[in-house]
């Protein structure tokens, strides 16, 4: 009996010196994870605690903070202090109380927790207090910042991107191309290089942490991203490596780094064909021995927006504008009280239309941390920020705001909770991009090719009014793709190839009131090339791209004020073209193409659409063939596997381009039926053309001129 009771004594001892060590491991695991600001892994850790010692005060109070720092549990931090406040009557309780109403969008109740913790400390101010008093007095302001949005709540649409860029680890600080072509991010998670590293970069498991590496996802649709990919060696290292800014065209990509000997710089790399170099750091005019951290670059490269603590400014945190002067980077100018306040801001950019500033900050209109702003330019001065509203803006931080050049999407990252998230930073998108009037800019887009070969190349845009010269700009080296945003009037492009004459386009955009996408390939030939074409020069003028006069165009309920994408190397026509109008077949309707100008005939849900509206609609003079080839060089083009449709009718057309065409009908309905038994033979990408009194024709160019609807040239 008696080795029984001492079998039992000693299990009980060994049982509770488990749990006593279970708990001790569980508190300083918790500790740990609070003092590294992982509140999700601190809050579990301190609810399990809490639950095992309810009265257990410090346990509860640590439960009550990571509540008020993980999101997700922001509503259980009002349960605690209550609760807390029913026994403890110290003005801490009302302070932390103010911040868990506050951040439940419970603005009275907070303000009255507030003042009730400011009534008490603002008598006997202990200096130790004092940031706890600063930030009371700004909640107060925020809480009344946010009764005043609430009233005015802006409608957005806010979807989390999803799968596959958004995974269960860590997704943010978007940054984004002007065409929203790519998307390059800051990933944190079990893929990053090297793995769980401590502070020496060394590999360690037990106490490592994963650091942040540059990720990049490229756009597979009108919506959609693919999953993002380490972006390379030359820019991942084992520490912490982030992207902030992309410039418009994609080829520059600037990136943050700390180390040990400085609290954080900025610094660029270039995109060689498909190849980012190793960063270069930025010079002193914009790195200090203090932080520097968030930038973004205009799009004609001329001046660079950044963030800064350094000394001399309004606040913690301030925005500088550095201009580029003799191929670098001159002073840094403070962007002055119009846009900095005692308070931060930070996470700067600007817009390709070169005056509309987006920034986060923590003073003007914020209801709680950082909120998303933008100003305007005016006069060479910035209008008083205003607040992009709630819902996009939250009682937690915001920043990291992107818009692409249409000004319809943002892009941002949060990790605010009930929304979706795939972890605890996700990526979102909102729509639309831009409160009130959207911002009025020509994207030019297209692919420079030297002797019919994609090349890298040189580009200037020329003012003509002026004389003044935009840029450069450049075409990747291996793609030959170049982008760049145009303001309303007359100007030239200048394309410069190594070993090649230049070649100079004019582009009249000065009655552009709206923004407008335009394509156009420029080519580059030696004198000595094989199969160069007749050159003529092209003039693309906006008037007679629709086939419309200059009284014609009142851009107001017309054509072109629905306009989103034109071709300017098939749509370029002079300006003397006398319109034609196309008459309809008899009995056949005038469609309507409203609810489809604009959209992506490659999206299938509008092209079942627009097959629906317009499949059969006929016109005299109007006719349907199916394109299956277009080439430079015809004779690379083989056919057999379509020789059963007929001999293909083959064009040489004054781009420089032969086409190759199967089949006529005198409806969209019919060729779509022979477009697919072609697919079916293997030509994967065969579509329809228009052919209108011998003029060729997209279908999109249709759709913008509804068929026989408007006039048509």
């Amino acid at each position: 009996m008696r080795k029984l009771k001492f079998i039992a004594s000693l299990i009980l001892s060994l049982t509770f010196n488990l749990l006593v060590a279970q708990t001790k491991d569980l508190k300083e695991e918790a500790a740990y994870a609070f003092d590294n600001k992982d509140y999700k892994t601190a809050y579990e850790c301190y609810d399990k605690l809490y639950a095992e010692s309810p009265k257990n005060l410090e346990y509860k109070f640590r439960l009550g903070l990571c509540s008020i720092r993980y999101p997700e549990k922001k509503a259980r931090a009002i349960e605690i202090f209550e609760d807390m406040k029913r026994t403890d009557k110290s003005p801490e309780v009302d302070y932390y109380l103010g911040k868990a109403y506050h951040l439940n969008y419970r603005f009275d109740d907070a303000i009255n927790a507030y003042n009730e913790f400011l009534a008490v400390k603002r008598d006997k101010i202990k200096e130790e207090e004092q940031v706890m008093i600063n930030d009371a007095t700004l909640g107060l302001q925020n809480c009344k910042n946010g009764k005043e949005l609430i009233a005015k709540k802006v409608i957005a649409d806010i979807k989390n991107m999803g799968e596959p860029l958004n995974t269960s680890e860590d997704e943010y600080v978007p940054v984004i191309s002007m065409d929203e072509s790519v998307l390059i991010y800051t990933y944190v998670g079990k893929n990053t290089t090297g793995g769980k590293l401590n502070d020496d970069l060394l590999p360690d498991n037990e106490e490592g942490y994963y650091h942040e590496d540059v990720y990049i996802a490229k756009k597979t649709n009108d919506s959609t991203f693919s999953a993002g990919v380490n972006i390379g060696t030359n820019i991942n290292t084992m520490g912490n490596d982030a992207p902030i800014a992309l410039s418009p065209d994609g080829n520059t990509l600037f990136t943050y780094t700390s180390t040990d000997k400085d609290r954080g710089d900025i610094y660029i790399s270039n995109l060689n064909g498909e190849e980012w170099s190793k960063p270069e750091r930025l010079n002193k005019n914009i790195n200090t021995s203090e932080w520097e951290g968030s930038c973004s670059i205009s799009s004609d490269g001329r001046f660079l927006y950044f963030a800064s603590e350094r000394e001399g400014g309004l606040g913690g945190r301030d925005l500088y504008v550095s201009e580029k002067t003799n191929g670098d980077w001159g002073p840094a100018k403070n962007l002055g009280p119009n846009i900095n306040t005692p308070y931060n801001e930070d996470a700067p950019f600007i817009h390709p239309d070169g005056i509309t500033l987006f920034f986060s900050s923590e003073g003007h209109k914020s209801i709680g941390g950082y909120d998303i702003m933008y100003s305007v330019k005016q006069e060479n001065d910035w209008i008083e920020p205003l607040s992009m509203g709630i819902p996009l803006n939250t009682t937690e931080d915001d920043r990291y705001y992107v818009i692409n050049a249409k000004g319809d999407v943002g892009y941002f990252s949060s990790n605010r909770g009930g929304t979706g998230g795939k972890g605890g930073q996700d990526i979102y998108c909102v729509t639309p991009g831009i409160l009130g009037e959207k911002p009025v800019l020509a994207l030019l887009k297209g692919k420079v090719y030297a002797n019919d070969v994609l090349t890298e190349a040189k580009l200037e845009v020329i003012k003509t009014a002026t004389d003044e010269v935009v840029g450069p700009y450049y075409a990747n080296s291996k793609t030959g793709k170049y982008l760049m945003a145009l303001s309303p009037g007359k100007i030239k492009v200048k394309v410069m190839v190594n070993g090649f004459e230049p070649i100079q386009e004019e582009f009249d955009i000065e009655k552009l009131t709206k923004f407008l996408e335009i394509r156009k390939d420029f080519y580059v030939y030696s004198a000595d090339f094989a199969h160069k074409p007749t050159q003529r020069p092209t003039k693309f003028i906006l008037d007679s791209l629709l086939g419309k006069t200059p009284t014609d165009l009142t851009f107001k309920n017309d054509v072109f004020n629905n306009a989103n994408v034109v071709d300017a190397n098939t749509a370029v026509k002079t300006a003397s073209t006398t319109p034609t109008n196309v008459v309809p077949c008899e009995g056949s309707p005038i469609p309507d193409f409203t609810s489809l100008k604009g959209k992506s005939l490659n999206d299938p849900a509008v092209y079942k659409e627009f097959l629906k509206i317009g499949g059969s609609t006929c016109a005299e003079g109007m006719v349907f063939k199916v394109q299956i080839a277009a080439y430079r060089h015809p004779e690379n083009y083989k056919y057999d596997h379509l020789k059963q449709f007929g001999k293909p009718e083959i064009v040489n057309y004054p781009d420089g381009i032969t086409r190759f065409t199967q089949f006529q009908f005198s409806t969209i309905k019919e060729a779509e039926a022979a477009r697919q038994k072609i697919i079916g033979k293997g030509q994967k990408d065969a579509w329809i053309t228009a052919v209108i009194n011998g003029n060729r024709y997209t279908l999109e160019e249709l759709i913008m001129v509804n068929f026989m609807g408007k006039a048509i040239n």
